[in-house]
């Protein structure tokens, strides 16, 4: 079930990174968006764990299905292209939106990133109003916006 952006609802999001702060920030600032939705943010650490997490593998049998994916590019297990390709291989999660977020901004990284099925790219903001903003500009877009299947 699609719903709308302006509906006031929790939004499960799957935030994926090897950096313990940008957790923390994407989990407080999401989970206290200002605006519709309020997003209700898991996280795990590596390539791997997210790929167990979607797939519902034990630790996480019980995860809750994310309307979409935040992904770090580098993590310390594999590249989101790698992480990207797994999804793609599993017919359930092969539409999953996801959003990847990297320290740096290279063209060839992003070509390869849509090439494996990224939604889009972005640098990673310095602020964290600029991170809600871009997540809530990438909910409206790509995951409100999309007609049920």
């Amino acid at each position: 079930m699609v719903v709308p952006a302006s509906t006031s609802h929790t939004v499960p999001v799957l935030v994926v990174d090897d950096d313990e702060s940008f957790l923390r920030v994407a989990s407080t600032v999401l989970g206290n968006a200002p605006d519709p939705p309020t997003f209700a943010v898991s996280t795990v650490r590596t390539g791997g764990e997210a790929v167990a997490f979607l797939e519902r593998l034990p630790p996480f049998a019980d995860a809750p299905r994310p309307a979409f994916v935040i992904l770090d590019l580098r993590l310390p297990d594999m590249d989101a292209p790698a992480v990207l390709s797994r999804l793609a291989a599993d017919g359930a999660l092969g539409d999953l939106p996801v959003l990847v977020v990297s320290q740096a901004s290279w063209a060839e990284d992003e070509a390869a990133l849509r090439e494996a099925g990224a939604t889009e790219f972005h640098t990673k903001p310095s602020r964290v109003t600029a991170l809600r903003d871009i997540v809530q500009d990438f909910w409206r877009h790509h995951v409100a916006a999309t007609p049920p299947a």
